[in-house]
């Protein structure tokens, strides 16, 4: 498993440091972890961050923008 540093997508003030764990096959992260060097958080993660991967790799995910079929309001 290689790792990389990385910081969080989210536009929190804190701009927390990540510490992503990498398959080397998949190329995708695997584990997502809080860097303890990190002055501020010292290794948390928010519940948005700590689930990130989830959402990341879900197969319900939108992969494009959904376009309306119809006149606005009409359900």
């Amino acid at each position: 498993m290689a790792t990389k540093h990385s910081v969080c997508a989210l536009d929190c003030p804190d701009a927390c440091g990540l510490t992503l764990s990498i398959d080397p096959v998949s190329q995708r992260a695997t584990r997502l972890r809080g860097r303890a060097d990190h002055p501020i958080t010292q290794g948390f993660l928010c519940a948005k961050v700590a689930k990130y991967l989830d959402r990341e790799y879900s197969p319900d995910r939108l992969l494009y923008p959904l376009a309306r079929s119809g006149p606005k309001g009409s359900g």
